[in-house]
């Protein structure tokens, strides 16, 4: 039977319109979406004829003569031919019933799960399980869309060749083999406040280590290059830096390493008994400082101890006091510290450098550290090393001593970082100065190795500092309710016709909607005003609408790609209880022309010209949402996230159809503006309910000297205001907590 030639013609027959039936039942059932259960009905039919087929084909090979004998050698290997393609008939059928069954358990199973997970904010579930399952579904689109939206693009690149690269997801222990840099693109999960990844480089016999979501550049020849008890900094491009008192802008820095530990006593002994004080190449000097010029010769006797002797000023005859030798040296000016730093073939960090390695640059400030054990408001330095358990700052960075570095301010006093051991805890991330000849307890310093000649430049930049940034708003003059109608109208505009374009942006979210409207500016411009609704289709008919505004991300993206992303994830909550969220893209935000790039305010008139667009915006926006019939303006509410907490202390004041807010790690920002679009004047007379959600440890905009002052100007009353003040937390608040107390709110209030 296995011999017979008409069974090889029947098999091979039977495979090719099997296999053109079931690929073209598959892309069929695909392109329309028909339940697999009917392919696998199909799957089964087919099996069952072919073994119809081969059962009526043994019958009939039975009735014929079987005293026929054929060439032997011939009948084995049309044996082996039908046992081969049988075989592969077989495999055919049970591929396509397997790749049926994975198909449906991954409709059915596998992504519902997935989209319940990213509802929940599992997002580190969503990402690992996209990503395996990509590799078995690479054109599947929702599973696509779902690592999109779990997911950003880091690059790598190293200045050595053959740079194997290693990746280590935020919540895994396990190295995972990437490829060979350069590699351009890069998924990571994105966990919002908990770290996402960690690289590994290895090249010959160098490792590194990278610090949490450091990517790009890697600049590992100067590995080697760095010295014991050092910290090797990698180059950084495009990093925002900021006190809460200035803005430095974006910052290119290039490689360095930075000292573990500040400099003790017994290192700077030995520079004062290396004759360190008496050689004056290791002085900054001459040196011109408010008009009046300092020498070697007759500053150098200004730098004495306790008995008149060459060292810091509570030394005794060149001897630090007993038992002291591994604490920081301190009562040193900034001139010693620079000359100690020559003497070593050092340098002082410059300001830069120093928040970079402070972990106070860029997006590091969205959370502080906790700073519960760090050596502040207490009587007297530690021991250099002494290092916080779990910690990741560099050993004393955060208190113990201010460190001196390179950068003189405009008043020409010099920068001094870090806070004290007798300052208060927010002292870490705030900008101090002083005169570089004070040699006070307080201040001390670390070094930096440098590789590039290019730190020269950073080093004497000044820093553009106000000392009245410490602002005191109980002293600041309020105007009488007339003059503030003329401030108020200063937002106002001409009633012109409502003209909208209404569409309908495709979603993959089923039961939700997303709407883009577009329509003319409330003042002259070549640009449109734009924007996003969203709800649950479920409620169209009686929305509660929540006019949004955005976080700094709105000045930093260029697109509305990433608003459009996350729409309906970060709002579900809200969606899911009948609101509506209306998120308006407001001049200079996002896609929209740029007359400002910082959420600091100034007192230009282009930043004056800026605030006045934005509420404008603001109040069309409302116009519109009170044209249409589903919306219940009179339980219009606001919220806003950052930059749109902070600037809910204007937008709230100049219309009176939002009835309350939600507002998130806000306050009063320090900066000044004109006096006609000063915030603290507006809030002064904002009277709605408000919650209020802030961290303690809020990098951004301070506690004691953001958020009190707002607390105590805002004019909403004490039984309408909800503050929840977090502690440990910073500029990040856990979303938990928002839902709970925003739903609680917006329950009571609208």
């Amino acid at each position: 039977m296995l011999g017979s030639n008409k069974l090889l013609q029947f098999s091979g027959a039977f495979l090719a319109f099997g296999f053109t039936i079931l690929q073209g039942m598959d892309w069929l059932f695909k392109k329309y979406s028909i339940d697999n259960k009917y392919f696998n009905y199909l799957l089964a039919l087919l099996v069952l004829s072919f073994l119809g087929s081969l059962f009526f084909f043994f019958l009939k090979k039975n009735k014929s003569d079987k005293s026929k004998v054929g060439d032997p050698k011939k009948g084995n290997y049309i044996k082996i031919a039908n046992v081969a393609i049988t075989s592969l008939l077989l495999f055919l059928f049970i591929y396509f019933f397997r790749k049926s069954n994975s198909e449906e358990i991954l409709i059915n199973e596998i992504l519902p799960k997935i989209s319940t997970a990213y509802d929940k904010g599992d997002i580190y579930y969503v990402f690992k399980k996209t990503k395996e399952l990509l590799k078995e579904y690479p054109e599947n689109k929702i599973i696509y869309n779902f690592l999109r939206k779990s997911s950003w693009v880091v690059d790598v690149e190293s200045d050595l060749p053959n740079t194997d690269v290693y990746i280590r997801y935020g919540r895994d222990s396990v190295w995972n083999y990437v490829g060979i840099a350069p590699i351009d693109t890069i998924y990571v999960p994105n966990l919002r406040f908990e770290n996402d990844f960690n690289l590994k480089l290895v090249t010959d016999d160098i490792e590194y280590i990278g610090e949490d979501e450091e990517s790009g550049t890697f600049s590992l020849r100067y590995l080697d290059e760095t010295p014991e008890r050092y910290i090797f900094k990698n180059s950084i491009k495009s990093e925002r830096m900021f006190f809460p008192c200035c803005d430095l802008g974006e910052v290119d820095i290039e490689a360095f390493a930075i000292s573990k530990y500040e400099v003790s006593n017994l290192e700077f002994k030995e520079f004062v008994d290396g004759g360190g004080y008496e050689n004056p190449d290791f002085w900054d000097f001459p040196i011109i400082i408010k008009g009046k010029k300092y020498t070697y010769k007759n500053t150098i006797s200004n730098f004495t101890d306790k008995f008149g002797k060459f060292g810091p000023a509570n030394w005794s005859y060149g001897q630090f006091p007993s038992g002291r030798g591994n604490f920081p040296v301190s009562h040193i000016s900034w001139f010693e510290a620079r000359a100690y730093a020559n003497y070593k073939g050092r340098k002082l960090p410059n300001l830069f450098q120093w928040l970079y390695s402070a972990k106070l640059s860029g997006w590091d400030l969205i959370q502080l550290p906790n700073l519960d054990k760090v050596n502040f408001n207490n009587y007297g330095t530690v021991e250099i090393d002494e290092q916080i358990k779990g910690s990741k700052l560099i050993p004393n960075i955060a208190g113990n001593v201010r460190e001196w570095v390179t950068n003189p301010d405009s008043d020409f006093n010099y920068s001094a970082l870090g806070g004290s051991y007798n300052d208060p805890t927010y002292s870490f991330n705030s900008y101090y100065s002083l005169s570089p000849f004070v040699r006070t307890s307080e201040n001390g310093f670390r070094l930096v190795k440098s590789f590039s000649k290019n730190d020269k430049i950073q080093d004497a930049l000044t820093i553009k500092y106000d000392k009245n940034y410490i602002r005191d708003f109980d002293k600041e003059e309020d105007v009488s309710d007339e003059i503030f109608q003329y401030y108020k109208s200063q937002f106002d505009f001409e009633d012109y016709p409502m003209e909208v374009l209404l569409e309908n942006i495709p979603t993959t979210e089923r039961g939700y909607k997303i709407e883009r409207f577009e329509m003319d500016t409330p003042y002259k411009s070549d640009e449109r005003l734009f924007g996003f609704i969203i709800y649950k289709s479920k409620f169209k008919n009686n929305l509660k609408p929540i006019i949004n505004y955005p976080t700094a991300g709105g000045l930093f993206d260029k697109t509305t790609e990433n608003l459009k992303k996350y729409l309906i994830r970060d709002s579900k909550f809200l969606l899911d209880e009948g609101y509506a969220v209306i998120f308006p893209v407001y001049h200079s935000t996002y896609s929209r022309n740029r007359t400002i790039d910082t959420w600091w305010p100034n007192k230009s008139e282009e930043y004056k010209q800026t605030i006045l667009k934005i509420g404008k915006d603001f109040k069309r926006v409302i116009d519109y949402i009170e044209t249409r019939n589903e919306f219940d303006i009179s339980r219009l509410s606001y919220q806003g996230y950052s930059w749109g907490s902070v600037s809910s202390n204007y937008l709230l004041a100049i219309d009176e159809r939002v009835k309350s807010a939600s507002i998130f790690v806000g306050g009063l920002m320090l900066q000044k503006s004109k006096k006609e679009i000063e915030p603290h004047i507006y809030l002064r007379r904002i009277k709605i309910p408000i919650l209020h959600i802030v961290g303690k440890s809020d990098g951004f905009f301070d506690h004691e000297k953001s958020f009190k002052p707002w607390n105590k100007l805002i004019g909403t009353p004490e039984k309408d205001k909800t503050n929840i003040i977090l502690e440990n937390t910073g500029h990040g608040l856990p979303k938990d907590t928002i839902i709970k107390y925003q739903l609680e709110f917006l329950k009571k209030y609208n």
